[in-house]
């Protein structure tokens, strides 16, 4: 009988290494006996343990439940803004967007994805939502100051800074209409607890303390986050495997062709010069592997996006589509 090829999915930047540890120790020691209790309104000892983690104050951040949840305090904090996507932008914001049914407008990324400063310095009054480095691109924007003025809100969403190491955090007493989303999803490998932070000046953050929802993060959920975040050295020794092999993968599929955008994130934007992304992506697919690919309508339809992941994997990755091309 033949053996099915095990499904590798480099889809979704999860990351491939294990989490701490001691979240085994901290479930093995945790009083079952609370469970017949309801947890805190907001989880204050998350709060802290990240606020300590990132070296700001515990009044510059609160932990919500979600991109859903950061993206209903913000928008609901700030009263008739218009919304604008900065393009390319990650399918989770239109989505939540229109299931809000908000309306907003893009804003048209430079014909090398990047963000366009003078379409940034034309617009007034409004919510400008980004990410950096670029959740879908991985382009990162080193001196992101120079895009924020004092006529709108900017949301930057953060959640690969910890393969870019160089967040705007050091902004956010400067500019009271900044507001960073932090994630722990891929950079601790705890996708499954589905936990943000906000990040801005503490009058902002009181205002999303108002409307967040209450009991929001589960005591469980909490207790496993915090013995995460303590253990910075799994953290730091699993982030720097990643951008390792990144880096190699980016020079490896450089040499087959591929066109590579440079990337500070924990994924490859790819596109071949001789091949579709569509015929790629097939193939890739009769192979049990799954990448991300774009629709017809995106700025990104000619690329791919492929999840890095550990040494064994990416080289199975490479193995196939040298087959593809060649």
């Amino acid at each position: 009988m033949k053996k099915e090829k095990k499904e590798i999915y480099l889809d979704k930047n999860e990351n491939p290494y294990k989490p701490s540890k001691n979240i085994i120790k901290e479930l093995e020691s945790f009083d079952i006996e609370s469970f017949r209790l309801f947890p805190d309104y907001s989880a204050k000892e998350l709060d802290l343990a990240m606020a300590n983690n990132l070296n700001i104050d515990k009044d510059n951040i609160i932990s919500v439940n979600g991109m859903y949840e950061a993206f209903y305090c913000v928008l609901n904090s700030f009263e008739n803004k218009k919304i604008f996507l900065q393009e390319p932008y990650r399918d989770l914001y239109k989505n939540i967007l229109e299931y809000s049914k908000i309306d907003f407008e893009i804003i048209k990324a430079k014909e090398d994805y990047n963000i366009d400063l003078d379409a940034f310095n034309s617009i007034k009054k409004s919510i400008i939502i980004t990410s950096n480095p670029n959740a879908e691109t991985g382009l990162f924007i080193e001196n992101i100051e120079k895009y924020i003025n004092n006529n709108n809100i900017y949301v930057i969403d953060e959640s690969y800074i910890s393969f870019a190491w160089n967040s705007a955090l050091r902004l956010i007493d400067k500019y009271d209409n900044l507001i960073i989303i932090s994630s722990i999803a891929h950079s601790h490998s705890l996708s499954a607890l589905n936990i943000n932070f906000l990040i801005s000046n503490k009058i902002n953050i009181e205002k999303f303390s108002n409307i967040r929802q209450k009991y929001g993060i589960n005591k469980l959920s909490e207790k496993i986050a915090i013995s995460s975040i303590n253990d910075k050295e799994t953290v730091l020794k699993n982030v720097s495997s990643i951008v390792l092999e990144r880096d190699k993968m980016e020079s490896s599929l450089s040499k087959e062709g591929f066109l590579v955008l440079p990337s500070k994130a924990n994924f490859l934007l790819i596109k071949h010069p001789n091949k579709s992304s569509k015929y790629i992506y097939d193939e890739l697919k009769k192979n049990s592997i799954f990448v991300k690919s774009y629709e017809d309508s995106s700025v990104l339809k000619d690329f791919l996006r492929i999840t890095i992941s550990d040494s064994k994997t990416n080289n199975i990755l490479l193995k196939t589509l040298y087959n593809i091309l060649n």
